[in-house]
């Protein structure tokens, strides 16, 4: 009979794995790459969507998803953020959600780096959206700019004891378990936004090494647009954020229903916020169709397809790797170009 229930509880999950898998394609499939926003200054340079150096949104708000909208749409009530809309009565829209505290750190180019994507969605202003009890804030550390990793030893003497309720999303055969086996537990979820070759950070600083790893519980299929050779199941940070609220949201929800009368969570509530997690993916959304044009419009394959991918091999393998380090040599171009601005930007403020 164990076996049984089981089986059956693994094919109910299989079966709901494939379905959100099949609605986030239809949610990315939505964005036609025609949507134009204007270019607006901020930080000193003209920019689209939102600024990679401040994570401030400059598309209009009456262009966003409902739920980032009610996220972001505060009332000053003394210091408090509230939200003005009542999303309590039916068929009324929920904000969106996250089933943990984010901390976001930093170790890749701001251009890269699409873990910008959820600070810039979900923080407005300087606050965080949230209430001094609840989950779902977001923080942004960045390592270049000089902030410090938090201690995540919240009330621990043991300067070496493990922290119970922070976890790092970092895969690590033999050491990070999946992350649906913790989610009960989970308050903070801590990611790297770094490089597919992953970043030497967690192998470095004290607070990241304490923490416990944690990897996704399910294998998934990117639709990053940029090619990599890391293998199967990597992902972008934005879609890895996306992924662990579902699969935290989920457990943690199975865990409230244990709780019998007690839960006063519905199942509609649930799949309202489930739904809603998609919108992490709105300015990624954006980017990725935007990038799709512009590879049609110039007559090459669709960005993550197998022949734009055999013709990124192709590109590396020929003679003498010319080509590959001609495109190398336009990255790094690029990373100076961006440390010469961002040092002429520091400069500008000190003298202020």
């Amino acid at each position: 009979m164990q076996t049984i229930r089981k089986n059956l509880y693994m094919s109910q999950k299989s079966s709901k794995l494939e379905a959100d898998e099949q609605r986030l394609v239809e949610y990315l499939n939505s964005f036609d790459g025609k949507t134009s926003f204007p270019r607006r200054t901020c930080c000193n340079s003209s920019r689209s969507l939102y600024c990679k150096e401040c994570c401030r949104l400059l598309v209009p708000d009456d262009v966003l998803p409902d739920p980032i909208s009610l996220r972001r749409e505060v009332k000053d009530t003394g210091g408090n953020n509230e939200i003005t809309h009542d999303t309590t009565a039916d068929n009324k829209p929920r904000p969106l959600k996250l089933p943990f505290n984010l901390h976001i750190v930093l170790d890749d180019r701001r251009c890269s780096a699409t873990g910008l994507h959820a600070v810039a969605l979900l923080n407005s202003g300087e606050e965080n959206h949230k209430s001094a009890d609840d989950l779902g804030s977001v923080t942004l550390i960045d390592v270049a700019n000089g902030d410090d990793i938090p201690n995540y030893d919240y009330n621990s003497i043991d300067p070496i004891e493990q922290s119970e309720t922070a976890f790092l999303l970092f895969p690590s055969p033999g050491e990070s378990v999946p992350i649906d086996s913790v989610a009960h537990q989970m308050e903070t979820l801590v990611v790297l936004d770094c490089k597919w070759t992953k970043s030497s950070l967690c192998r470095k600083n004290a607070n990241l090494m304490k923490l416990r790893k944690v990897h996704l519980s399910n294998t998934y299929n990117t639709h990053y647009w940029r090619w990599h050779n890391a293998g199967d199941g990597c992902v972008s940070t934005i879609e890895a954020i996306y992924y662990a609220a579902m699969e935290v949201s989920e457990q943690k929800y199975q865990q409230l229903l244990s709780l019998e009368d007690q839960c006063t969570f519905t199942l509609q509530d649930h799949l309202a916020d489930q739904s809603n997690l998609m919108h992490l993916l709105w300015l990624f959304g954006h980017q990725r169709a935007a990038t799709f044009q512009a590879a049609n419009r110039d007559g090459k394959p669709a960005p993550g397809s197998a022949e734009a991918k055999e013709l990124a091999r192709a590109l590396r393998k020929q003679s003498g790797e010319y080509a590959w380090r001609s495109e190398r040599n336009k990255e790094i171009g690029k990373i100076l170009k961006e440390e010469c601005r961002r040092m002429k930007e520091l400069g500008l403020k000190k003298k202020h």
